[in-house]
């Protein structure tokens, strides 16, 4: 996916990060870029000489560019979460190798990885039998469950500053989205900034139920979900891209995941396991209210960033984010459970 947000680098300046980071004799092989994501530049890096034959380089955006309020300097957050989960649960995610903040190599930051041997979920879901599709669905939800009992000291984005550290998710939730409104108008969305706002005020109570800040992930669709052929059909090999990560409510994480669903009921085989694993009795009408807050947020996300694609694309995505927008809308307004 072509995006004004990546950093592509030369070989010259790959090859320069591979020396720094896995020594001078190391070699590269070979480089492929991975054209899947839609923020940052990833490279599939072959090596010799370096203690292991494949990484992936990860290119964070120049300072400067044209960003989203929240997703300035995210690549701090994503290594710190691949850190968190692979210390605190036993979901399968990608090993950081090394990371540099510095931008002393490179104008921007950037890290190496494990490189994962299967696909995304994406490439191969419509051909899988549902047996097997439903099987990877309920490992997700186990893998999610994990992620949420990893747990912060406050609320929001990733943040050394005091004054983006919330005590309640209720204040977090709202700052956030009051931020992502005032990008969009900032890059004039055609969006109903009036019944967001009014369908916002309304409904913040019910993020009063949140228990404790825990590791929302935000962004785990079947593009970000690897898999991999075993035995039985396909299993989870690793989940990658922790950028939107943040401290909240783990509700959060559903309407992410499964973005063309407009009600989580939908996906039996993933609610039903991950009610039993988090030892939750049932879907609460609270809950539904969340999940409809928390699509429309990720919708207005959608709707926000298309400056960054090419004009066909950014139409595409853009016509689709404010229809969902709209159904999350007028199912709040109705009051939907």
């Amino acid at each position: 996916m072509k995006s004004r947000t990546k950093n592509l680098l030369s070989e010259v300046e790959i090859k320069k990060l591979v020396r720094v980071n896995f020594g001078e004799s190391a070699r590269v092989s070979g480089i492929e870029e991975l054209k899947g994501g839609m923020f940052n530049a990833i490279y599939l890096v072959r090596l010799t000489n370096a203690g292991r034959d494949k990484v992936v380089l990860k290119v964070g955006v120049v300072p400067g560019t044209t960003l989203l309020t929240y997703e300035r300097d995210v690549m701090p957050t994503e290594v710190e979460c691949y850190r968190l989960i692979r210390e605190q649960t036993s979901v399968p995610v990608p090993e950081v190798l090394a990371h540099d903040f510095s931008k002393t190599h490179i104008k921007s930051n950037y890290f190496f990885m494990t490189a994962l041997e299967g696909v995304p979920l994406s490439a191969v879901s419509k051909k899988m039998e549902a047996e097997n599709l439903g099987r990877v669905k309920a490992e997700l939800a186990r893998c999610l469950e994990q992620i949420h009992h990893v747990r912060g000291g406050y609320y929001g984005y990733f943040s050394d500053d005091p004054a983006c550290q919330y005590s309640t998710w209720k204040e977090a939730f709202s700052r956030m989205f009051r931020q992502i409104l005032a990008d969009a108008r900032e890059h004039k969305v055609k969006i109903p900034y009036q019944r967001i706002e009014e369908v916002l005020k309304e409904n913040l109570s019910y993020l009063e139920e949140c228990d404790g800040p825990a590791l929302v992930e935000y962004d785990c669709h079947e593009g970000n979900i690897f898999v991999k052929e075993g035995e039985n059909g396909y299993e989870i090999e690793g989940i990658v891209d922790f950028e939107r990560a943040f401290w909240g409510d783990p509700m959060a994480d559903f309407p992410a995941a499964f973005i063309m669903t407009d009600d989580i009921r939908k996906e039996k085989e993933f609610l039903d396991a991950y009610l039993k694993a988090s030892g939750r009795a049932a879907y609460t009408k609270a809950d539904a209210k969340r999940f409809l807050l928390y699509r429309m947020y990720i919708c207005v996300i959608m709707a926000s960033e298309t400056f960054r694609y090419g004009f066909v694309y950014a139409r595409m995505q853009g016509a689709w984010a404010k229809a969902q927008i709209e159904k999350c809308l007028k199912g709040l307004e109705r009051g939907d459970t």
